[in-house]
C-alpha cells in the first residue's frame, strides 16, 4: 500500500499526461478563426499565431467487412 495519494487530473494534465497516465500526443495544426478561415501570423509578436497545438485523436482498428 502506498502512502502517497495518486496525482489529480490537473497534475497529470500539467505534466502532459492523460487521466490514465499515458502521454497526450499533440500535433501542430493551422489555427482557424471563428468562421473557419485560416488565421494569419502577426509579425509584431514573437509567437506564431498561425499555428497551434491540438491533441491527436486516437485511431482505432478499422471495421471488419463481412
Amino acid at each position: 500500500m502506498s502512502r502517497f495519494a495518486p496525482p489529480s487530473a490537473e497534475e497529470l494534465a500539467a505534466r502532459g499526461l492523460g487521466p490514465d497516465g499515458k502521454p497526450i500526443k499533440v500535433a501542430k495544426v493551422r489555427a482557424r478563426n471563428d468562421d473557419g478561415t485560416l488565421k494569419a501570423d502577426d509579425p509584431s509578436t514573437p509567437e506564431n499565431e498561425a499555428w497551434e497545438e491540438a491533441p491527436v485523436a486516437k485511431r482505432g482498428r478499422p471495421k471488419k467487412k463481412g
